[in-house]
């Protein structure tokens, strides 16, 4: 459908369409991940419908399917200022990186690796 065409489209049936086609793009996926899909090309088609349909409920002015009524129940926060670099992330350390190995477990080791390496 054309742009056109959405554009004369009522707020309730464009809301109503944005809908069906976000279904529709979930049936055709999962009917594309079963290998049962008639055309594999309609999920693209449908796509880029939805996005026609958000873009023009966005230049409405109206919210696009995300529920209003969630976004106006939460209550405001501000995002905190955002930094030049990004803090790195903590990774747990494992019990066999933080497991200390005595030296009578580490001599088989060495004596097996010296062994090879001679021959």
């Amino acid at each position: 459908m054309k742009a056109a065409k959405w554009r004369d489209l009522s707020e309730e049936e464009l809301t109503q369409k944005a809908r069906e086609l976000s279904e529709e793009i979930f049936n055709l996926r999962f009917q594309l991940s079963m290998g049962v899909a008639k055309n594999p090309s309609k999920i693209g088609q449908a796509r880029r419908d939805l996005a026609r349909a958000y873009t023009i409920q966005r230049e409405r002015g109206g919210a696009p399917l995300a529920a209003p009524a969630a976004a106006a129940a939460a209550p405001a926060v501000t995002a905190p200022a955002p930094s030049k670099r990004a803090p790195k992330a903590k990774v747990a350390a494992t019990p066999a990186k933080t497991a200390k190995v005595s030296k009578a477990a580490k001599a088989p080791k060495a004596a097996a690796k010296k062994k090879t390496a001679k021959g």
